[in-house]
């Protein structure tokens, strides 16, 4: 497998850059076709909201599911549970609809559409974040990426067709968003490689407390970003109304091109490092170089959104979201703390011996957790008074801030910090390919296109020659795949 993995990191990527490309394209054609305001609408009922109920029905079950050795017994006991918790949440949010719906400031005379919505999606959603669990213990890295994009990818497709064929029902347009979840249901019953699967259903084995712990941490320390960001969309609905929201969701959505690389880090990072042969992590072509691979395209990035998220964002979404892209830099900032957070987190975890060493980094995340709510909406008045608009700027730093103090805490209270020491190897090179880069684009008036463009080949150029990158690593990629192919 470690022959390989640079391959299936690339491969997860593409298919992550497929999902990520697809829904932010649909946001692109919608936000040119709607009101900042239905926009804001359709982004938190039939994304945000699914998303966070979804954590409650699938607690930590993908990441027991993805543990390489084990996680595979706990299948049919990870379905029906959730299962039952959906059925649960939907009859919970029926008898508090009305409340739950106005808090939010959304039009309570289409309750019944936002429940219906939020219903819909929430059910695949549960069902197909098990399986991919279970596809990820299995290390079979290539079908959990297929069944990530297909929502994405039909959603695309379904409303690009309905806009342009001149249907901009708002109705139908959030309900395409809540059925799209359901396609790969049907595509995982068509399919032969998953018949294999369904017989696993029938064992109901209970999680050891070990196993229970090892789970229960992935997953609240992996949600720590997602939970952070539906609090702060939730105070930005509630405190300054729908429509900031969805400027809020523009530029989440523009630094969800950072994304890209933590997913693959740490979608490859838990059964990489609960595999039998640990040691691969640290060898030549392991999960080490992939990391490090990854972190170097996430401070490009970060190079990019801080001079042209303003270019970009006023060419995919138009002037009315101009607003959106004057904070994204704050956001970026705080994914490549993310980075360095999760890649620690995620090794620390995987090779912890015993329930007692998931405690320390378990509470620290649950006692951060509720200052995404309560620290928003103290820095939205804060700046507010200030003379900052409204304070619209409080939730970008609320969020940033809160992610580089859950890092440095995380880095504080970890027994093993050897994760640490790998992905910043050499970390003077890519520090000083960054400084030349970005002094290269402040001191050089290019435009958008030739900048992006000049600064993607110089980047490169310099984390290789640098040796920060090396260029084997490349050439094993391109080596597996040739390898997979001939199989």
């Amino acid at each position: 497998m470690k022959k390989t993995l640079l391959f299936y990191s690339a491969f997860f990527l593409l298919f992550s850059i497929i999902q990520k490309g697809a829904g932010v394209l649909t946001k692109i054609v919608l936000a040119n076709a709607i009101t900042p305001y239905e926009y804001g609408i359709i982004t938190l009922v039939a994304i945000s909201l699914p998303g966070l109920f979804q954590l409650v029905t699938n607690l930590n079950f993908y990441q027991i599911l993805s543990h390489a050795e084990e996680g595979r017994n706990y299948f049919g006991f990870t379905l029906v549970y959730s299962l039952l918790i959906t059925l649960f949440l939907s009859i919970l949010l029926f008898l508090f609809s009305k409340s739950f719906f106005g808090y939010l400031n959304l039009p309570l005379e289409k309750w019944e559409l936002f429940y219906l919505v939020i219903i819909i999606s929430l059910l695949p959603l549960s069902i197909l974040v098990d399986f991919q669990g279970l596809l990820t213990g299995f290390r079979s890295y290539s079908l959990p990426g297929i069944i990530m994009a297909l929502p994405s990818l039909s959603r695309l497709l379904i409303i690009i067709y309905l806009i342009y064929s001149g249907i901009h029902s708002f109705e139908i347009v959030i309900l395409v968003f809540a059925l799209s979840n359901a396609i790969p249901l049907i595509f995982i019953s068509l399919s032969k490689q998953f018949k294999g699967y369904f017989g696993l259903i029938k064992s109901i084995n209970i999680p050891s407390k070990k196993m229970f712990a090892f789970g229960t941490s992935l997953f609240i320390v992996g949600s720590f970003s997602m939970i952070g960001q539906n609090l702060i969309k939730i105070v930005v609905s509630h405190d300054l109304g729908i429509e900031w929201q969805g400027y809020y969701d523009v530029s989440l959505t523009m630094a969800s091109i950072l994304m890209f690389a933590i997913g693959t880090m740490s979608f490859v990072s838990i059964p990489e490092a609960t595999n039998s042969g640990k040691n691969a992590v640290y060898e030549k072509g392991g999960l080490g170089d992939v990391t490090r691979g990854l972190f170097s395209i996430l401070v490009f990035l970060l190079i990019i959104l801080y001079f042209y998220s303003d270019y970009i964002v006023v060419k995919l979404f138009s002037e009315d979201y101009m607003i959106a892209s004057e904070y994204v830099f704050i956001l970026a900032i705080g994914s490549l703390f993310l980075f360095v957070q999760m890649f620690l987190a995620n090794l620390n975890l995987s090779f912890a011996k015993n329930a007692k060493d998931y405690t320390s980094l378990t509470m620290i995340t649950m006692l951060l957790i509720p200052l995404f709510f309560f620290l928003t909406k103290f820095s939205i008045k804060f700046f507010e008074a200030e003379g900052y608009g409204n304070g619209f700027i409080g939730a970008y730093l609320s969020y940033t801030a809160l992610v580089i103090s859950y890092t440095l805490l995380t880095i504080y209270y970890s027994r093993d910090l050897s994760p640490l020491k790998i992905l910043l190897h050499r970390s003077d090179r890519l520090a000083a390919s960054f400084i030349i880069t970005f002094l290269l684009l402040y001191y050089l008036s290019f435009s958008a296109l030739t900048g992006i463009l000049i600064s993607g080949i110089s980047f490169t150029l310099l984390v290789i020659a640098s040796g920060y990158l090396s260029r084997s690593m490349f050439l094993e990629m391109f080596r597996s795949s040739k390898k997979l192919s001939q199989q």
